[in-house]
């Protein structure tokens, strides 16, 4: 693939992006046809005609130049669809629950449900989309995530909600592995983190139109006109990839690893869910026992893997220094930046600080703005100055907004809080999509998906572990300092009682910083250059 200004130019073949056969040889798709007889199940649901057409608009958009970036466009866009309404749902809790007569702690499943599900899922997907094909398995969640879409904003009860919200994040969790799959396939090593930084782009950007949009449209017409907008942009996204996007190599003679897949899912969730329940009684039985349960998996999955001729997550790159230290690295840092994206507004609009919701939506954009900014200059960054630089520079750039955030009073300009949040913004946007590049650089083209997929599993892991670790150091140092007071009283509550409020997100933060720092300690082991295809040979045979 040559380089023309901005664009890409594909020059030779690309094994990774065969051409688009996916709907298979005319001739043979007729003899197919023609052999369905009365009472058979059709070959094809859609009509020939439409099919020849999709092929011809395929070909005719791979064969220009900058097909890669046209793809890229594409992936996003379709992400960006379907993220609109992450942040919406958190804005529009309290009236979510007053519609359904629901109490509010139900309702904020409908924001961390889905994180367990993509956790969940996000491998058996990505292995799926290597060995189906990731263009089947993205319009699949695209088209799933938008019905559900639809089901939510039409839904009549709390259960009902739940349950459509949790399912349209099934969808949502087979489009990250694919969407990743696509873009690592579509650049070559050395482009990757370019391709990656506007891959952060969109991640952090769309959360924040998701808050200046989807607010406008709670406030002035309600909840549900968020989901009846947003659908019918997925299925516009559905149609458009179903129309451009080339199909994958497959791994067709592969059989799927259904065992593997249970027991990580089981494993993996019970974990999440013990590690949620944990922070309303950490000593129950259901925690212990969803905490064995998680052990338990997780120990039949290692031992299914060594075994299985087609492992979910083959075991030799568990081994690979260029797969599980920017996995680890990324999994550590993101759990100081999530359990601070948490945080942060919590401690604004506490009685010690007193900070309306209004002024606190205006200080906490400052982070995904900073990083959806950051992303693509570091992937542009990361040829000149090297993944390793990049991920230790914003690892280090989260600590040092971590203890500015530790540092915080209410005396303070709410200048000084945006801008601590920006430079962690600004950290994760230069540590993402090099780390992320470093995995697919270090994995065979064919496991790209699950590869990718493994990551965002360890990632959200990160995420629960690093909200909960954080919010349990607040909770255990305020104790019962504020116990009645609403935030309408801070004028009751004495200085000592305050003083212990602010102290409580101090060493809260504190702890963030620990964290990143970890991650900081586990980027200085990342390799200087990709693994190569012979490393990944011998780490098979060792």
């Amino acid at each position: 693939m040559a380089r023309r200004g901005s664009a890409y130019r594909f020059t030779v073949p690309r094994r990774i992006l065969p051409p688009p056969s996916d709907d298979g040889d005319t001739k043979s798709k007729l003899s197919l046809l023609s052999e369905s007889g009365p009472g058979s199940l059709p070959i094809s649901f859609v009509p020939w005609g439409v099919i020849v057409a999709r092929r011809r608009v395929a070909a005719s958009a791979q064969a220009r130049d900058g097909f890669a970036n046209l793809a890229l466009a594409i992936v996003l866009g379709a992400m960006f669809m379907v993220n609109l309404s992450v942040t919406a749902i958190t804005v529009a809790v309290p009236r979510i629950a007053a519609d359904f007569g629901a109490s509010e702690s139900t309702i904020v499943w409908a924001v961390t449900g889905p994180i367990l599900v993509t956790a969940v899922l996000a491998p058996t997907f990505g292995k799926l989309g290597d060995q189906w094909g990731h263009r089947t398995v993205f319009l699949a969640g695209l088209v799933v995530n938008a019905i559900f879409t639809v089901l939510i904003a039409a839904a009549q009860s709390d259960v009902a909600f739940l349950a459509f919200r949790l399912l349209a994040a099934v969808g949502g969790a087979a489009i990250g592995p694919s969407a990743l799959a696509f873009i690592n396939r579509l650049f070559v090593p050395r482009e990757r983190a370019t391709a990656l930084g506007w891959w952060s782009f969109v991640g952090a950007g769309s959360p924040v139109i998701g808050v200046v949009v989807g607010g406008y449209i709670i406030d002035e017409v309600g909840w549900r006109w968020v989901f009846v907008t947003q659908a019918p942009l997925v299925f516009l996204a559905a149609m458009v990839a179903a129309l451009v996007l080339p199909q994958t190599s497959k791994q067709p003679d592969a059989t799927f690893d259904l065992p593997g897949a249970v027991s990580l899912g089981l494993g993996i969730g019970s974990l999440l869910l013990a590690v949620t329940l944990a922070a309303s009684d950490p000593l129950s039985i259901i925690v212990f026992g969803t905490f064995a349960l998680a052990v338990g998996s997780l120990f039949l999955f290692a031992r299914i893997e060594r075994t299985s001729l087609n492992p979910l997550i083959p075991p030799h790159y568990w081994r690979l220094p260029g797969f599980i230290i920017p996995t680890v690295t990324l999994a550590l840092m993101f759990a100081a930046y999530m359990g601070s994206f948490v945080l942060a507004p919590l401690m604004l609009q506490s009685v010690a600080f007193g900070f309306t919701a209004a002024a606190t939506s205006r200080v906490i954009i400052a982070r995904p703005l900073l990083f959806s900014l950051t992303g693509p200059i570091t992937g542009r960054l990361a040829q000149r100055l090297g993944e390793r630089f990049l991920a230790i520079f914003g690892g280090l750039a989260i600590v040092v907004s971590m203890l500015m955030l530790s540092r915080s009073a209410p005396e303070l300009s709410l200048w000084f809080t945006a801008a601590a949040l920006g430079l962690a913004g600004v950290g994760m946007g230069a540590a993402a999509p090099v780390l992320t590049a470093s995995v697919a650089n270090s994995v065979a083209d064919e496991d790209l998906g699950v590869a990718g997929a493994a990551q965002q599993m360890l990632q959200q892991v990160g995420l629960v572990l690093g909200v909960q670790a954080l919010l349990a150091i607040q909770g255990a140092t305020q104790g019962d300092a504020l116990d009645g007071v609403d935030n309408a009283g801070s004028s009751a509550v004495s200085a000592e009682a305050l003083g212990t409020a602010v102290n409580s997100y101090r060493f809260a933060f504190v702890g963030a910083a620990v964290l990143a720092l970890f991650g900081v300690v586990s980027a200085l082991a990342l390799p200087r250059r990709a693994t190569t295809q012979s490393e990944l040979e011998l780490s098979r045979v060792g």
